[in-house]
């Protein structure tokens, strides 16, 4: 899982770079806070959503992706990527990077 998401993630920045955003994903184009929140109504969120998140909240890409395999006690022990294949785990993901970026864990 980690490394199909690495690709993922891979796949993902070369598009950026090209310049192909996902308009679909917001609005705003480059408006990250704004994707996350148009996010965490869309069952449709998708890996590379949530790492985008991770790193918007932590501040590193390196530290969310070791904080994505690390478990994590508000999402029962489990680490978050192995919460990543369904829609429901991507939520609660999500779910649990609002409560850090405000401090409620």
């Amino acid at each position: 899982m980690a490394e199909k998401l690495k690709q993922h993630v891979d796949e993902h920045k070369g598009e950026r770079a090209r310049g192909k955003a996902r308009s679909q994903d917001t609005t705003r184009k480059g408006s990250k806070r704004h994707a996350a929140r148009v996010s965490k109504a869309n069952p449709g969120l998708d890996e590379s959503m949530v790492l985008d998140r991770a790193i918007e909240v932590i501040g590193d890409r390196g530290e969310a992706m070791r904080w994505l395999g690390t478990p994590v006690r508000a999402l029962g022990y489990a680490t978050p990527i192995s919460l990543l294949h369904d829609a429901k785990g991507r939520k609660s993901v999500i779910a649990t990077l609002s409560r850090l970026e405000h401090g409620v864990m």
